[in-house]
């Protein structure tokens, strides 16, 4: 909103100025209208900067920044104050187009130089400070405002140099903001703008950027007095444009992160005794660590670590599931491949516990097995960090390409797995947390029940005074009707009690037979059907055996198809389908209803008491998630707020069977 009020003022005032240039009978009307204009441009300038800045929340914004925001009300007070004679004069505006300050004027157009300087100093600071995996989604716009700024200071320096504005250089100010404007643009429509700003990693890169600037001023000045010397003739407007496009194209590749990290590589091996600066990685991580405040802050902090520190790509993040037999793909950050669930070897798993290695299918060291190899292909992994804990393998991380192509060295494998010890126990604590809060949540059933007992058997009491009563008045009318009417208000309050304490179940107890998951799956959409006749459910399935509790497996079933009639409401539709997919028996339902949010399924989805219907408690599927992984399968979800949302249940399904359906 604040940069596209600040384009849309300056092209008000390119108009105004331009007016002011081809209209002879009323220029000194326009440029009134243009310095009206301008007198607004401190105020939107600092706006934009506050808003578009390395700030986290308006209160940690320094005093400095709020006066000189709060100065910017003196331009438009000034316009009102004194006279257009007051800050410029003009005997021939049209031939001369020189404007020729008075003292107004020049303290006018002193204090708009510098608070483009403050914002160019802002928004340099601001890009410094973002990320490197977020920063190449904003360099285009950062670039564009400052040639945006560069030009105003250029053009509003005439004034302090020589107390005139020299309005020749308005042709080249057009064409900068032009030029500025479509980089902006292409940012804004292509890359998107909600980049969070971070701490910069070096002061080194950013002096060395201010270096190469620098150089490239100085070489600009020896080709102008170059030319100058030799005579050439050559526009002054022309120079000038071509100064700033130049310029803007300098940034544009200043700016490329792959030549960033090839600047990096160079700099760490020829003028550092050490590749990585140990201190200020760990210092970085740790600091990251203590601002996470869930389970998946905590993985994208893994994944935004290892990225930076080793030029990566993509990186991913894998998890173990059930016994831990396996792992599942938890986060990722511009991996845009397969994400196929790993199940290591004991071979893998004791070379990564008992040994800690990196692992790198090509060095040899170790010969991944055909499950392995499959994954390594289908996810393009480089490498295998394992995170690993108390001879635990808490996670792995799955490294993608590199932005420039480096050999590792032994300095960067000690970086990998000292990250990876302080990640693992990152991540043991969070996961240990979470089920201690979740044990909290599940003692507090108990503390409820306390309660829905007591009326239970207030509730028992008054039938059995009623049962006695009845043994003296059974038959009178009038005591019969009383009778009926208590007995059918006493169910509907017993009804309500045993909606409202629900169980959650432990560790499940299973009796596990060889099973049609198919035939389950159909029964209990049929009996769905029976209860709830508007249901819009269409079914499909072919027959699959596994060993499964039928009991427990209709519960789930049951829960996930009644939370999908719940959220599709009278004019949904929901699909059942049962199938096997290689190694795993699937029970997949999906419904076009309300869906959940991305916060939802990251912080609350399966965990006890968190639900987005209006009326329930959130158990169904957290018991639903205990009693899938007692089977030793998993529960996948998809789902877009207003979308809908997909649940596929897998079971690991007996061989001979899947070889059968195949």
């Amino acid at each position: 909103m604040s940069l596209s009020a600040l384009l849309s003022l300056l092209a008000l005032i390119e108009a105004a100025d331009q007016l002011a240039l081809s209209r002879e009978g009323s220029a000194m009307y326009y440029k009134d209208v243009s310095l009206l204009l301008e007198s607004f441009l401190p105020l939107l300038l600092m706006l934009f900067t506050l808003l578009h800045s390395r700030w986290r929340s308006v209160r940690s914004i320094s005093v400095f920044w709020w006066l000189l925001t709060a100065g910017a009300v003196l331009f438009p007070v000034s316009t009102f104050v004194y006279q257009l004679d007051d800050f410029f004069y003009s005997p021939d505006l049209q031939t001369e187009r020189l404007l020729f300050l008075g003292a107004a004027g020049y303290w006018f157009y002193m204090g708009l130089m510098v608070y483009c300087v403050a914002a160019l100093i802002h928004l340099e600071a601001a890009f410094s400070m973002t990320s490197m995996s977020e920063r190449w989604r904003i360099k285009f716009e950062v670039i564009g405002m400052g040639g945006i700024l560069a030009v105003m200071i250029f053009y509003y320096s005439q004034g302090l140099l020589y107390r005139s504005i020299d309005m020749n250089l308005i042709p080249v100010r057009s064409g900068a903001f032009i030029v500025a404007s479509v980089l902006v643009g292409y940012s804004r429509i292509f890359r998107g703008n909600g980049v969070r700003l971070t701490v910069s990693r070096y002061v080194l890169y950013r002096s060395l950027s201010l270096l190469v600037v620098g150089i490239y001023l100085l070489i600009l000045g020896l080709i102008g007095e170059g030319m100058r010397y030799l005579g050439a003739s050559f526009s002054k407007d022309l120079a000038i444009f071509i100064a700033f496009t130049t310029g803007i194209a300098m940034l544009v590749v200043l700016f490329s992160e792959r030549l960033r990290r090839r600047v990096k590589v160079l700099i760490s091996k020829h003028f550092y005794a050490s590749k990585h600066d140990y201190r200020a990685e760990w210092l970085k991580f740790t600091d990251r660590l203590s601002s996470c405040t869930t389970a998946a802050d905590v993985r994208d902090v893994i994944l935004t670590t290892y990225r930076e520190a080793f030029g990566l790509k993509g990186v991913s993040l894998y998890i173990p599931a059930g016994n831990k037999q396996r792992y599942v793909h938890a986060a990722s950050q511009s991996m845009f491949g397969e994400k196929p669930e790993l199940k290591p070897s004991e071979a893998l798993i004791s070379y990564f516990r008992d040994r800690f290695r990196v692992l790198n299918p090509l060095d040899g060291e170790y010969t991944p097995d055909a499950d392995e190899s499959l994954f390594i292909r289908r996810t393009g992994a480089r490498l295998l960090v394992p995170l690993v804990n108390n001879r635990n393998v808490e996670g792995i991380v799955v490294f993608g390409e590199q932005l420039v192509e480096e050999n590792f060295i032994y300095e960067d494998f000690d970086l990998m797995k000292t990250i990876a010890r302080h990640a693992a126990l990152a991540l043991l604590d969070f996961r240990l947390s979470e089920e201690l809060a979740e044990t909290r949540e599940v003692a507090a059933v108990a503390k409820v029940s306390s309660f829905v007992i007591h009326d239970l058997k207030n509730l028992t009491s008054t039938l059995s005074l009623m049962l006695d009563n009845a043994k003296d008045y059974l038959d009178e009318p009038e005591f019969q009707k009383e009778m009926i009417e208590s007995i059918e208000n006493t169910l509907a309050k017993m009804k309500r009690l045993i909606q409202r304490l629900k169980n959650v179940p432990k560790k499940q107890q299973l009796e596990l037979r060889q099973l049609d998951l198919d035939s389950i799956a159909r029964r209990t959409v049929e009996e769905i059907v029976k209860a709830r006749p508007e249901a819009r459910i269409e079914y499909r399935g072919v027959p699959v055996s596994a060993m499964l509790d039928e009991e427990e497996i209709r519960k789930v079933i049951l829960n996930i198809v009644l939370n999908a009639v719940e959220a599709v409401g009278d004019d949904g539709r929901i699909r059942v389908e049962t199938g096997c997919n290689g190694d795993t028996a699937y029970v997949r339902v999906e419904d076009n209803g309300s869906g959940m949010t991305d916060e939802f399924m990251n912080n609350h989805l399966f965990r006890p008491f968190r639900t987005t219907k209006k009326k329930g408690l959130g158990i169904g599927l957290y018991q639903c998630r205990q009693i899938v992984e007692a089977h030793d399968g998993m529960i996948e979800v998809e789902s877009e707020a207003g979308r809908g949302s997909v649940f596929t249940v897998r079971l690991p399904v007996i061989r001979e069977a899947a070889l059968a359906v195949r």
